[in-house]
């Protein structure tokens, strides 16, 4: 491989927003780093404030569904309202609604990626799991990243702590060092649609 060709990485976090994203956000601004966050409807409505917080410094905001479900056990009709119902929550503090979607859970299925394409939405896996869903050691996360890194890395992170994640005390401590051995080995960060735009992109189906 040409080892002079760029190395694309763009990270996303998932269930939020919460307190912990207040802190994910101060690492970010430190390393001058961009992100793409997808959020839950339920805890929108919950934090207003740090949803304008992360458009304010210019992340990107994904659609999350409002109540975390699995969407392969939907109508396409509650499909709809879950994304819907987050879309109109999220304009109301931004002015605009999110066309990115990420499934719960990564679980989607044909008819979901049809119901979803109808709304004009995108919707976003990964191809890196940092695992902090359920690993307690923020070395063990760094150490998950780090080990898994392709050449163009898209990588999934948890800032909510409801829908089983618990406290993301270990992603707030491995952040920094996640993102400082990017830095160090030439990754360029990008948003996800940035990312579309330049790498390629992760969908399951493809």
């Amino acid at each position: 491989m040409n080892q002079n060709l760029p190395k694309y990485v763009a990270l996303t976090f998932d269930d939020g927003p919460s307190a912990y994203t207040v802190s994910i956000l101060d690492i970010l601004k430190r390393y001058n780093v961009p992100a793409t966050f997808f959020v839950v409807g339920s805890e929108v409505k919950k934090f207003p404030d740090i949803i304008q917080k992360i458009h304010r410094e210019k992340h990107i905001i994904g659609n999350h569904t409002w109540n975390h479900p699995d969407i392969t056990t939907l109508s396409k009709n509650e499909l709809w309202k879950e994304i819907n119902s987050t879309n109109i929550q999220i304009k109301k503090i931004i002015g605009y609604s999110p066309n990115l979607f990420r499934p719960p859970y990564s679980s989607i299925n044909d008819e979901n990626i049809d119901a979803i394409k109808k709304l004009g939405m995108t919707s976003v896996l990964w191809n890196i799991d940092s695992t902090d869903w359920h690993e307690k050691s923020p070395l063990n996360i760094q150490k998950n990243v780090i080990s898994r890194l392709q050449k163009n890395s898209l990588i999934v992170m948890h800032d909510g702590d409801q829908y089983g994640s618990g406290p993301r005390d270990q992603i707030v401590t491995s952040l920094p060092k996640i993102i400082k051995y990017l830095l160090e080995n030439d990754y360029r960060f990008l948003t996800v649609p940035e990312f579309h735009q330049v790498a390629y992109k992760i969908e399951k189906w493809s």
